[in-house]
């Protein structure tokens, strides 16, 4: 009697895979991260800094009042405020959520929990377009199973979870592109249309560019540079008009919408800087050696490491997989060249490796944009000027390339495409090999991503932080000065000291201290008040110049001062004597002698405002401004 494995087993239908890797995923991403989900408003990711801002940012929309309209963000920079774009907040869903609240059923309370939620949601997409694009490169169902599942786990974009950089951690937007790309190249091989796909990718890309903008040019360099690799050579754009006005509406239509959008809705627009500061910044460019340099909880270390660790930015481990994977390849050719250079050659004449071709160039393109126009060598002893990035030449022809400053991040597709080239060419080795040895190296390399993924998922399951932002047992210094006010009666909190970041004009910004700002993020939404302080982006400098007029010794510009005092309602002072007794020398710490000056001017508000004394709470005090 034969024995032989159920034909669903063989070879599962490709829905009977799909719903096993997201059953799988779903089971990891609980065993992870679950606490989030079942333990409501006990954790944080990131409990400071830029991760509780955007929390805070997230929130206060939710709960801001319903007059202030869905483009509206009121809850800092008050009294001018800003538009949602320019939040962090990860737009696109905070109103999402907020229509839900307003239309079906309100959800406010629970807005940080379904964040998390959306958040988590992502290695689920992630896993899902893993496992169409693998379904089609891959053979071995396998294959497909184990890496749609631990792919997303390895991505460089998880580490934007726990920086706070929550829009960020969707590396399901780049899968997006290599579908859609994948899909296009094999429905014009077959000589199917193209133009549902088309338009279907530029909706999608349009509406992910309001998941954080710096998606769009990512996507948009991807996607150009691809149909650049496939239509340039040999003239083959004059052949095929049709492919080259699809490629130039894919990667240039959701850049011209999400402007139109933006500039229909942004009454500020005109205020904002041009030109920011920060373009070629050491620290937001790519490090070649974070190529290499696995994670501090990985325990698999690569043949050559990395001695100096990497900025939090420059974060693009290619993982042991896929490196060992290269290694491999490289040993083989070294050691059995004639029957290598036939396997490659052959494997060159599939579909698959074609895709990957074209796929592989556009990833380089992202991937020396990375490292920006300016690459320093031996600790900034030689400087390399990259007239290979794209940023180059995009920065010479308008000042508004330096909005994409942080360059480091268009690494993210190069992870992608060699993680799927190992994996592609290991398939391929696998089907047309007849060296029993090739099993033995396929379960290595399995072995090395699942040792991988075990680390990561060990490592986030421990990294979940108290909920300081709205859960009350953790705001012990804050609780006793909200029973002492009626929100009601005031217009506004003023922290003291004052910060204001995100004008991109460093002569006007003073970074905020993370007590400080946590303490008075926690103050306005126990009270629902906004901030006059301000933690955005690309905030008018105006704004910034007239709110840091409070502190001169003549007091508010006077526009200002007639903007407050029309409000008919006093100002919140919340005031931290911390940081002018000696206990916190936040004044000593500034570099910019104007963000020092501003610090030390709040020491005698209280006094030159004429303020009143409302509440105590340790070193926290509360004051009546009454602005006249």
């Amino acid at each position: 009697m034969t024995f032989s494995l159920p034909a669903w087993l063989r070879r599962p239908s490709p829905a009977g895979l799909l719903l096993a890797a997201l059953l799988l995923q779903a089971a990891l991403v609980f065993r992870a991260l679950g606490a989030l989900l079942t333990e409501p408003g006990q954790h944080l990711l990131s409990p400071g800094y830029d991760g509780l801002k955007n929390y805070f940012t997230f929130q206060a929309y939710l709960q801001q009042p319903a007059a202030a309209g869905f483009a509206w963000f009121g809850m800092m920079n008050h009294p001018f405020g800003d538009y949602i774009f320019y939040t962090d907040n990860t737009p696109l869903l905070a109103a999402a959520v907020r229509l839900w609240s307003r239309y079906v059923h309100d959800i406010t309370p629970y807005g940080i929990d379904i964040y998390h939620g959306l958040l988590l949601l992502g290695f689920l997409a992630s896993t899902a377009l893993l496992v169409l694009i693998l379904r089609r490169l891959l053979h071995y169902w396998g294959l497909v199973l184990v890496f749609s599942i631990a792919l997303p786990w390895l991505s460089p974009q998880v580490g934007r979870l726990l920086m706070g950089h929550f829009n960020l951690s969707y590396s399901w937007v780049v899968l997006l592109a290599i579908w859609g790309l994948l899909r296009i190249y094999d429905r014009h091989q077959a000589r199917q249309p193209i133009g549902k796909t088309i338009a279907g990718l530029v909706c999608a890309f349009t509406l992910i560019s309001f998941l954080h903008l710096y998606y769009l040019p990512l996507l948009g360099l991807l996607t150009g540079s691809f149909f650049a690799a496939w239509l340039l050579p040999k003239g083959y754009w004059r052949k095929q008009p049709r492919l080259t006005l699809a490629g130039a509406a894919l990667s240039g239509l959701p850049l011209v919408l999400s402007v139109l959008i933006i500039r229909l809705i942004d009454r500020y627009y005109s205020l904002r800087l041009n030109d920011p500061t920060g373009f070629n910044y050491p620290a937001w460019k790519l490090q070649v050696s974070a190529l290499l340099q696995q994670y501090s909880y990985e325990t698999t270390h690569f043949i050559i490491q990395p001695t100096a660790y990497v900025t939090q930015e420059s974060q693009a481990y290619l993982g042991a997989f896929a490196l060992f994977g290269l290694v491999g390849l490289g040993v083989a050719w070294l050691f059995s060249r004639p029957a290598t250079k036939h396997w490659w050659k052959s494997w060159g004449q599939t579909s698959e490796r074609k895709f990957l071709a074209l796929l592989g160039i556009a990833a380089l393109v992202g991937l020396l944009g990375s490292v920006g126009t300016v690459y320093d060598l031996f600790d900034g002893q030689y400087h390399i000027t990259n007239y290979l990035s794209p940023f180059f030449y995009l920065h010479k022809l308008t000042d508004k390339a330096s909005h994409f400053r942080t360059v480091a991040r268009f690494s993210w597709p190069f992870f992608w495409f060699i993680n799927l080239f190992v994996l592609v060419g290991l398939d391929n080795w696998l089907r047309t090999s007849r060296h029993a040895v090739r099993w033995w190296v396929a379960a290595g390399l399995i072995l090395l991503a699942y040792v991988d993924t075990r680390d990561t998922l060990k490592f986030y399951s421990r990294s979940l932080l108290p909920n300081t932002l709205i859960n009350t047992v953790n705001q012990t210094e804050i609780n006793p000065l909200v029973l002492s006010v009626r929100p009601e009666e005031y217009q506004a909190i003023l922290p003291v000291p004052y910060y204001h970041v995100g004008s991109e004009n460093m002569d006007l910004t003073l970074d905020d201290d993370d007590p400080h700002s946590r303490h008075s993020y926690q103050l306005a939404l126990r009270t629902n008040l906004p901030l006059m302080a301000t933690k955005m982006s690309r905030t008018p400098p105006e704004h910034a110049r007239l709110l840091r007029t409070i502190f001169d010794p003549a007091g508010p510009d006077p526009s200002l001062r007639k903007q407050l005092a029309m409000n008919g309602k006093p100002v919140l002072v919340f005031f931290d004597q911390s940081y002018y007794d000696g206990s916190n020398d936040l004044a000593g710490r500034q570099t910019n002698p104007y963000a020092k000056q501003l610090v030390e001017a709040g020491a005698a508000f209280p006094t030159n405002q004429h303020l009143t004394l409302l509440a105590e709470s340790g070193k926290l005090r509360l004051y009546r401004w009454d602005v006249r």
